[in-house]
């Protein structure tokens, strides 16, 4: 079915990672998607160019700015602690280029600085700019991985735990509550872009037929991870962090 969304005004996604952010991108067809690169997603507002759809991860852009403002967007957010442990998982795996290549002297120098007083002295000598993030997180046990993740996401990343908007033209969606309630949540989504009613059928379909049959399975999409995982180590660890 080749369904007609009108390309005005811009429907855009601002997602972190571990945010359903390739499901997304599957269940709405022609989904421009900018992989944390601000810079290209920018010009490409710019540039009047319109998609569908449009997305990008990683990144805050405040609503205010001139080329939101034909704009319908909407922020996916997910608890913290869950992004940490579904990217310690996914990352130890992932066939993602960065995870299976060397790290580079800046990951160095910040694993060294902040684990100093985590890892012992056989685990500091596996900080080398031989080893790659893959393997460094297979190497050492769980809790300490973990850690590592934390140290990641906040110094390599500048990863914003949790970042809420209040603005009208930003729907902010949960997933906790996508993965509860997928066709409440995506009608929820669509009906913010102002999609009518015969859109918003066609894509609660797409969405329903893509949790059954997915491009990329998704590793444990359960909510709360952290109860099974967290401990008070790895609690007091990342308070410390932040």
């Amino acid at each position: 079915m080749n369904l007609k969304v009108n390309k005005a005004p811009y429907k855009i996604r601002f997602d972190y990672h571990k945010c359903l952010t390739r499901f997304m991108s599957s269940a709405f067809d022609k989904n421009y998607h900018f992989r944390g690169n601000r810079k290209r997603f920018v010009q490409h507002l710019e540039g009047a160019k319109a998609p569908r759809f449009i997305s990008l991860n990683n990144q805050v852009l405040w609503p205010d700015r001139k080329i939101f403002s034909d704009a319908l967007m909407t922020h996916t957010i997910r608890h913290p602690i869950d992004l940490i442990i579904s990217g310690y998982f996914y990352y130890k795996k992932s066939p993602e280029k960065w995870t299976v290549d060397t790290m580079r002297r800046l990951w160095l120098y910040f694993f060294s600085f902040e684990l100093d007083t985590i890892l012992n002295t056989r685990e500091k000598k596996l900080l080398s700019s031989e080893i790659s993030y893959q393997q460094l997180l297979n190497e050492l046990p769980f809790e300490k991985g973990m850690m590592v993740e934390m140290v990641w996401l906040e110094y390599i990343k500048t990863f914003n735990l949790l970042v809420y908007y209040n603005c009208e033209k930003i729907l902010t969606l949960r997933f906790e509550d996508i993965v509860q309630d997928l066709q409440e949540e995506i009608q929820k989504m669509c009906s913010h872009w102002q999609l009518d009613e015969e859109q918003i059928a066609y894509y609660v379909d797409r969405a329903v037929f893509f949790t059954k049959r997915p491009i990329y399975p998704i590793r444990n999409k359960s909510a709360y991870q952290f109860r099974n995982y967290f401990n008070k180590d790895l609690d007091s660890f990342l308070v410390n962090t932040n």
